[in-house]
């Protein structure tokens, strides 16, 4: 009796999680309005701030991949498993 409540029990909470995750307040950004106003649209993007965005984001992915190898040799060095 207590596995087949369980298993109710997921399946409904699995229900509710689904019809939650697909609301439409569920979004990043939130504006006041009705919901069959179809107008907004998001601001046209700054140029220049796409580029800095862009640019940080190449030099970050740079200095990780050179942290994760570094991270590799010492284990290695060390003897420790390397695949975690």
């Amino acid at each position: 009796m207590l596995n087949r409540f369980s298993l109710l029990s997921i399946a409904f909470a699995f229900m509710f999680l689904a019809a939650c995750g697909g609301s439409k307040g569920s979004g990043a950004q939130s504006y006041s309005g009705s919901d069959d106003d179809a107008s907004y649209s998001a601001p046209p993007p700054n140029k220049n701030e796409l580029k800095e965005a862009h640019d940080d984001a190449v030099s970050l992915t740079e200095e990780n991949h050179k942290l994760a190898k570094e991270v590799f040799d010492l284990k290695n060095k060390l003897g420790l498993p390397t695949d975690e």
